[in-house]
């Protein structure tokens, strides 16, 4: 019987220590995991009073990504899924 606490500790301990993943990371150097998650905002955020910006941003990071500069690529992308993420249940304006 204490050997099954200690295992349950040390799973619960691995459970709380292991990072948990939305299916993308920021900063990598790829560029794509910012245009899946851009992707996947566009497709339910058309009602953003900024989507038509945040499209020309996202060309904007195409074109980089393209060019070979993925950092410039990934700042164009977060700028424009910025403008797409409501906060505090609302749009960004500007």
């Amino acid at each position: 019987m204490r050997s099954i606490g200690i295992l349950f500790s040390f799973i619960l301990v691995m459970c709380l220590t292991v990072p948990a993943h939305a299916g993308h990371s920021a900063g990598n150097g790829s560029c794509t995991d910012e245009l899946i998650h851009y992707q996947n905002f566009e497709a339910k955020r058309s009602d953003a009073p900024l989507f038509a910006e945040s499209q020309q941003w996202r060309d904007k990071g195409v074109e980089q990504k393209v060019t070979g500069d993925t950092a410039k690529c990934e700042e164009h992308l977060a700028e424009a899924i910025r403008m797409l993420k409501k906060t505090a249940g609302e749009y960004p304006t500007e």
